[in-house]
């Protein structure tokens, strides 16, 4: 167990953050590139994202807008903030009672995002401005397979799922039970009723494409549809094969790989009309 009231080093914090070698060297050696202008941006960031820290049920972004390029990689000014206030979020959860080891790996999150930029764009850079610092107000858990949000209206834990491995439902059921003790305790103050998701996995036409039997078809059953679908390409193509289109990047799909049956049913549902984000829900309890 870690005890957080103890000084931490830099290398010991990327380590706790989970940051991969390669990516902790290039962050500890771009620290040495930062000029005083970028020094006046960590600081204005580190405000904001302190300021943030328990606001739990705002679900705001304090450092909202567009990725900034820096030599070291993308908002690397950012990713220096966001590592500098990652031991207060990691306090917020344990004050809510979460276990130490388990509020770290939660904001670990945090070195999942740096290594899928890589995998994304091959080099080092921190492209998740839109997520990571919204979840650093202390309303996100990484337990088990998967990672849970505090949603508001209805309250509710929102489920993501990591690019970490197998989506067995043994581990989901574990998750989602974790989740029950947890999550609901942590977040004891708000009526949590459901589980919510909105992913492209959830896609009804992208499910009728794989064997019912697969791990992703029985996740993506365990939802009721709900509101309305939005276009989910750009999710598909960059969780599902690391490419990315935000900017209007032109992808061929003949030259994506289909090493796995849900790759093959991306492909086809690409071709055959798109991907959507599917809003889904179950209850919190089963009946």
């Amino acid at each position: 167990m870690t005890n957080s009231h103890e000084p931490i080093g830099l290398e010991r914090l990327l380590s706790l953050l989970e940051f991969r070698d390669n990516d902790a060297a290039a962050f500890s050696a771009g620290l040495d590139e930062l000029t005083p202008e970028d020094i006046t941006v960590i600081e204005d960031h580190y405000a904001a994202l302190s300021a943030n820290v328990g606001r739990v049920e705002q679900r705001t972004n304090p450092v909202d807008g567009e990725a900034v390029e820096h030599p070291v990689g993308i908002d690397f000014p950012l990713l220096v903030a966001l590592v500098r206030v990652a031991a207060q979020v990691q306090a917020e959860l344990v004050r809510r009672g979460v276990d130490e080891d388990v509020a770290w790996h939660s904001v670990a999150d945090l070195g999942q995002q740096v290594h899928i930029h890589r995998l994304v764009h091959g080099v080092f850079g921190f492209g998740g401005r839109p997520w990571v610092p919204v979840n650093f107000s202390g309303s996100m858990l990484w337990l088990g397979r998967l990672q849970y949000t505090l949603e508001p209206d209805p309250w509710s834990l929102g489920v993501h799922i990591p690019e970490t491995g197998p989506l067995t439902p043994e581990v989901v059921d574990e998750s989602l039970e974790l989740a029950r003790t947890i999550a609901v305790a942590a977040y004891g103050e708000f009526p949590i009723e459901r589980f919510t998701c909105y992913s492209w996995l959830l896609d009804r036409g992208l499910s009728a494409r794989l064997n019912p039997e697969s791990n992703m078809a029985k996740f993506a059953a365990r939802f009721t549809p709900f509101g309305k679908a939005e276009p989910g390409n750009r999710d598909a193509l960059y969780f599902g094969f690391h490419r990315e289109t935000r900017g209007g990047e032109e992808v061929d799909l003949p030259t994506l790989p289909q090493n796995s049956s849900l790759q093959r049913a991306v492909v086809s549902q690409l071709r055959g009309g798109g991907v959507t984000i599917q809003p889904g829900w179950f209850p919190l309890h089963a009946d």
